[in-house]
């Protein structure tokens, strides 16, 4: 951190300089901290030390942006605020990081114990406080130079709560930690090599399980759905591989960042085409053996509804999967190990028993499927219109440099993310864990500190309002863009069956926000650009993505005609 008017003093707390260096030991780089009095120690600390320390003011904001750079960095990322309801502002972020298993290490600064409920300011009940939505919670107590066995105990817990966060379902955990009175005295700062417990964890299969497993997919009809991941090079390379065979065909979202062969992330756009030309033998034919899911949650309804209402006689699920994560109806199967290790092994013994295995045309089904569905897709697209949403994002996504890592807001930006895939980006972020419109600008955000190349956030109005303030943080830097689909409020109301055709739609469900881009774009230091039509996106947009500053693209379309648009894609024929 660049304080250098105290880079060489410490934190005379033991157990805060305990934390830190155990943090760094275990591969902690990044940090985020909001200013606070209870937590003076912990700041103390972090600005001696080597981290890339950020200072956010809102604690809301400052968790989304931590979850940010851990999505983006693949590594995890720590958390400090003070006392108080500051711990209560984390709890949106920290749901999303426990169901997208991110590995945050969130770090608050507590009162005595003896101060809890007694009037004093700012303490409220902070153990357990994140319960359900951690790996594992823990209690520093305030601190005793006197007594050996709390130091070693202060040194076992940060190294398991450490292991806990980065092992096998990675996720947050909380270290909630006691001070007392003085809080800002220091010392000279002085590295150490604290005392650290290694986890290892390396499961694999062993050759007879995958002979075992590969017998069972012999000749079978074998589905593969990929939800949301971060991107991994060996999974894609051994996925890739695995796909090769002709039994086997994929489903994969948008978010899941696997870089395969043909189209696979043609999802809605297949299934939706299906509805409309379904006949009792074609469902016969799709309908999987074994569907194989890795990830996490799908975006397509419309993919859980087929496997649903078609159940396969298997489903497994792979690695960092909940086994009791049962979406399907069908789970018959976890398997605790590393998806890219699985589809090595897996393919290895299917190549190996290759030519006396009962062959299958699945994957040529699904294929034909996909033809057929993309050229009534081209052919509705052709015909919808110069100018909507859909036909806006369109020219968006199929004009994004691959270098980009694009992020997409909840709503109806990832749904029609998931239409457009002709070009692939470098990666693809949202937040699916439990699917807020909020924190989604300070999660991109934090996207954009971590990548060294330009990230873009295509966001709705009504997931904007709620993020202003993101406009505002020193940290952004300029390679970051954020497109707004201004609709006038939540344009998902005007496309789902259950508030279309409400009358009180518009004022209850879309509800449409103040939100005065320029001037925020003004006030904040962001360049400002604006298309109402497709002439003026294609003469704005290159300029926008190539521009040397932090940037907004408003879009604004007829949000009525907008909806009918995307509504009656959904029902083409």
């Amino acid at each position: 951190m660049n304080t250098s008017d105290i880079e060489k003093l410490d934190t005379d707390k033991h157990y805060c300089r305990i934390l830190y260096d155990i943090l760094l030991a275990k591969g902690v780089k990044d940090i985020v901290l909001s200013p606070g009095s209870r937590n003076a120690p912990l700041l103390i600390g972090a600005s001696c030390r080597p981290f890339n320390g950020r200072i956010i003011t809102d604690e809301r904001t400052a968790a989304f942006v931590a979850l940010g750079i851990a999505l983006t960095a693949n590594r995890p990322v720590a958390l400090v605020c003070t006392s108080g309801t500051a711990l209560y502002n984390y709890a949106p972020a920290i749901a999303e990081a426990y169901y997208q298993h991110i590995p945050l290490i969130v770090i608050t600064a507590d009162r005595p114990l003896e101060w809890i409920d007694q009037d004093d300011s700012q303490t409220l009940i902070q153990p357990g406080a994140l319960d359900k939505i951690v790996k594992g919670s823990y209690d520093i107590p305030v601190e005793n130079q006197d007594r050996r066995q709390e130091h070693w105990y202060v040194n076992r817990i940060v190294n398991e709560a450490c292991n806990l966060a980065l092992s096998e379902r990675k996720g947050p955990v909380h270290i909630n930690i006691r001070l007392d009175n003085p809080l800002n005295g220091t010392i000279p700062y002085s590295p150490t090599q604290p005392r650290i417990i290694e986890h290892i964890s390396d499961v694999n299969l062993p050759p007879h399980i995958y002979k075992k497993l590969t017998g069972e997919l012999n000749g079978k009809k074998v589905l593969i759905t990929a939800g949301f991941m971060q991107p991994d090079h060996d999974l894609n390379r051994w996925i890739r591989q695995f796909a090769e065979f002709p039994n086997v065909a994929i489903m994969s979202e948008t978010l899941s960042n696997l870089h395969l062969d043909g189209d696979p992330y043609s999802i809605d756009t297949a299934l939706s085409y299906l509805e409309n030309h379904s006949t009792p033998d074609v469902i016969n034919q799709l309908t999987p053996d074994v569907v194989i899911s890795i990830g996490g949650a799908l975006i397509s309804r419309k993919l859980k509804e087929f496997l649903r209402n078609n159940p396969p006689a298997e489903h497994w699920t792979l690695g960092d999967t909940s086994p009791s994560s049962d979406c399907f109806m069908c789970l018959s199967r976890h398997i605790d190990v590393y998806p890219a290790k699985f589809f090595k092994g897996i393919s290895h013994h299917m190549l190996k028993m290759q030519k006396g295995c009962k062959t299958s045309e699945y994957k040529h089904v699904w294929s034909d499927l996909r033809t057929k569905a993309l050229k009534s897709h081209d052919e509705y697209i052709a015909q919808a219109g110069d100018w909507s949403e859909m036909t806006a994002f369109k020219y968006m996504l199929d004009n994004l440099p691959s270098s980009f890592n694009l992020f997409l807001s909840n709503g109806t930006a990832v749904r029609y993310g998931q239409l457009f895939t002709e070009k692939i980006p470098h990666a693809t972020f949202g937040c699916r864990g439990v699917s807020g419109i909020d924190g989604t600008s300070a999660t991109a955000a934090g996207c954009a500190m971590a990548y060294p190349g330009e990230t873009i956030l295509i966001s709705g109005d009504m997931s904007m309002s709620y993020d202003t303030g993101v406009l505002g943080l020193k940290d952004i830097p300029e390679r970051f863009k954020i497109i707004v689909i201004n609709n006038n409020g939540g344009g998902i109301f005007r496309f789902i069956p259950s508030t279309r055709n409400c009358p009180e739609r518009e004022e209850l469900f879309c509800a449409p926000p103040i939100l005065p881009l320029k001037k925020l774009a003004d006030a904040y230091g962001w360049k400002y650009m604006k298309a109402e039509s497709m002439s003026e996106l294609i003469d704005t947009y290159q300029v926008f993505l190539q521009t040397g500053q932090k940037a907004i693209l408003e879009i604004k379309a007829d949000k009525d005609y907008s909806a009918d648009v995307l509504v009656n894609y959904m029902k083409r024929k």
